[in-house]
């Protein structure tokens, strides 16, 4: 199908590409795989730092200061190729976008990836910003969402209709967790005595997260645990002082962001994950890649992917309910293998590289 359509070129508009998280993650999957079929290229309003897509143009559009910078994104905007589609990711882009080239919505496709009543309700700035940017999205020749709660808050709040299509995953023909699996089994089987639980937490350290839940958990739990918190952020600090005080700081390793999880996914055996909103649950598919088990909360995106497509437990944001959801998913451990193949299976026909491709080749060519 792919094959058959018109060659377009496909820009995208981002902010920034470093650091990887998500969104550049999602952003970078996508535009190699249609780098195989159209000219490609992403214009970053921030320096991108190193990128590895030789197959996509990949151009920088800062100028040292933002009003600088949006004037070469209207120069470039300005001088639009033949068949050339806009792709807007989010609404930090649409921003710039509003700023500098308002009339380029008409034509663009906007690609929203953040957007939840959660998130809305974070900070003042994003909300502001948001809903300037969203009434935008009206304008567009198509939009994208990559989740059902983006798109009902998207229909909902500004009467914006969007396709669904969910992130594009590198998916292998078998996850590699059947290996962690098999040598759990064994360690089981040879030693009673594992040392300590190691939880982990991954993502950024800011408010929607809940981890001062998590933290506020940690002290009722009655097993032996280390929790590794990763990916940095700006509670950070708040919440060292929340574990020192608690009595539990000594027990966490703090780390900032991590540009590969999986090595500390592997070497894990539970992911704690009691975030208040998600838009698409990156960090809950790596985990279930890794036969990792999770534990969530009971909220949109969350409640969709555990347990059929991400095997875990859904719980209740508060300290005594997350505690209680750790204990005994850990009692479970090691699952049936049965039940991660099913869900692997399920993985791979939710987000069928082929059916998510083509649904885009379906926006993009209008």
């Amino acid at each position: 199908m792919t094959g058959a359509r018109a060659s377009l070129r496909v820009t995208f508009l981002a902010t920034v590409l470093t650091p990887r998280h998500g969104m550049e993650h999602a952003l970078l999957r996508l535009a190699t795989a249609l780098a195989e079929h159209h000219t490609v290229e992403i214009l970053v309003l921030h320096d991108p730092g190193p990128v590895d897509a030789p197959t996509v143009t990949v151009t920088s559009l800062d100028r040292g200061t933002e009003s600088r910078t949006r004037r070469a994104l209207r120069q470039r905007l300005r001088a639009a190729r033949q068949q050339e589609v806009v792709v807007v990711t989010g609404v930090w882009a649409g921003a710039q976008l509003l700023l500098a080239t308002p009339w380029a919505f008409r034509s663009a496709v906007a690609w929203e990836h953040s957007l939840t009543p959660q998130r809305l309700a974070s900070g003042r700035r994003f909300r502001l910003r948001a809903e300037t940017v969203a009434r935008c999205y009206r304008l567009c020749a198509g939009t994208v969402s990559v989740s059902p709660v983006v798109a009902t808050l998207l229909d909902e709040r500004w009467r914006v209709d969007s396709t669904v299509i969910p992130n594009l995953l590198d998916l292998p023909e078998r996850s590699p967790g059947h290996r962690r699996h098999d040598r759990e089994a064994t360690t089981v089987e040879q030693s009673d005595d594992r040392g300590p639980v190691r939880l982990l937490a991954l993502g950024e350290a800011k408010p929607v997260k809940n981890y001062d839940v998590l933290i506020r958990a940690l002290p009722l739990l009655d097993v032996d645990w280390r929790l590794t918190l990763a990916g940095g952020g700006t509670q950070q600090l708040e919440l060292r002082a929340l574990a020192d005080s608690l009595g539990v700081g000594d027990r966490i390793e703090w780390l900032g962001f991590v540009a590969d999880p999986t090595p500390l996914l592997i070497g894990s055996d539970l992911l704690v994950h009691p975030s208040a909103s998600e838009t698409f649950g990156y960090v809950l598919l790596e985990a279930a890649e890794q036969w990792l088990p999770v534990v969530a909360t009971d909220a949109p995106v969350m409640n969709r992917l555990v347990p059929a497509v991400v095997p875990g437990t859904l719980t209740t944001a508060d300290p005594p309910s997350l505690a209680e959801a750790i204990v005994s998913t850990l009692a479970r451990s090691p699952q049936v293998a049965s039940d991660l193949v099913a869900a692997d299976e399920t993985r791979r026909r939710e987000f069928d590289r082929a059916k998510v491709l083509a649904a885009w080749e379906g926006v993009l060519h209008g």
